[in-house]
């Protein structure tokens, strides 16, 4: 089978399932070969060996049943590099960007040395922070052994393993005190509806509680508790007014801000008491 009869082959059923087949079909099979999709188009008459076309059509029939193409190819790109991913992290989306600037722009103000991550999943967040910032040391925690495997690989493609330390423990049990939390905690209601292929992401990474905010709401708290002065975390569309009144509760004033959709998505909190 040539190049040209095997993309449109699986051009044909991804697009029926309603995916991008043109693009999808190239991106795969660019992956197997590790060339370019130009190369895929010039060199279109050449022939796919046996091994190529069944890894090919295996990763094909893995994407019809909903699995994320950064599964397949088992890497994301994220505030400008690319990050090692598999089915026990959560995919980084281009709304966290948002998450990292809105706590560069505190660490440079501050000058901050020390901070921490609640749920670090695949690392991008931490890994961002301190590849912006080289004075930056990040303690970072997560519940999943196998999250802290995906991101202790990508802390170690960047050369962080002096500057970014993981622990697993269920949100910041016997953590080192720090400047300032980030988090990008799991924040969707149990029962809201989502697409298959977001349902092929780690469930505990994703489901908040009943109503979604629960794990927002006991960070909050904690950070509280712990007198942390700077609290950055993405949150759901529909939590501003819930985590504007525990965070007033819990004596911070917080900014919230909206995601490229222009949906609520986020806040930075800083302590009252740190203010005066």
């Amino acid at each position: 089978m040539t190049l040209s009869q095997a993309l449109n082959k699986a051009k044909k059923g991804l697009s029926q399932k309603g995916f991008r087949g043109g693009l999808e079909s190239e991106i795969l099979l660019g992956f197997v070969l590790q060339k370019e999709r130009v190369f895929l188009h010039t060199h279109a008459y050449l022939e796919l060996n046996h091994e190529e076309e069944v890894r090919f059509f295996e990763l094909v029939e893995k994407r019809l049943n909903n699995c994320p193409i950064e599964y397949l190819l088992e890497s994301c790109d994220f505030y400008g590099r690319s990050f090692f991913v598999n089915e026990h992290v959560l995919i980084p989306r281009p709304e966290t960007e948002i998450l990292v600037q809105k706590a560069l722009d505190i660490i440079s103000q501050y000058h901050l040395k020390e901070i921490g991550e609640i749920g670090i999943g695949s690392g991008c967040v931490s890994v961002s922070l301190a590849l912006e910032n080289p004075n930056l040391s990040i303690y970072a925690s997560d519940i999943s052994p196998n999250a802290l495997e995906v991101a202790s690989k990508n802390i170690e493609h960047f050369c962080l393993k002096e500057r970014v330390f993981l622990k697993q423990t269920r949100l910041w049990d016997h953590m080192p005190m720090i400047e300032m939390l980030v988090s990008n905690p799991p924040y969707i209601a149990r029962n809201y509806p989502l697409e298959k292929s977001v349902l092929k992401e780690p469930h505990e990474a994703l489901f908040g509680g009943v109503k979604g905010d629960e794990i927002l709401k006991e960070i909050v708290f904690l950070a509280a508790k712990l007198k942390i002065p700077f609290l950055v975390c993405e949150m759901g569309y529909d939590q501003l007014k819930s985590l504007k009144e525990c965070l007033e509760f819990c004596g911070y004033d917080a900014e919230f801000y909206k995601d490229l959709s222009g949906f609520d998505r986020g806040f930075v909190g800083v302590l009252k008491s740190f203010l005066r």
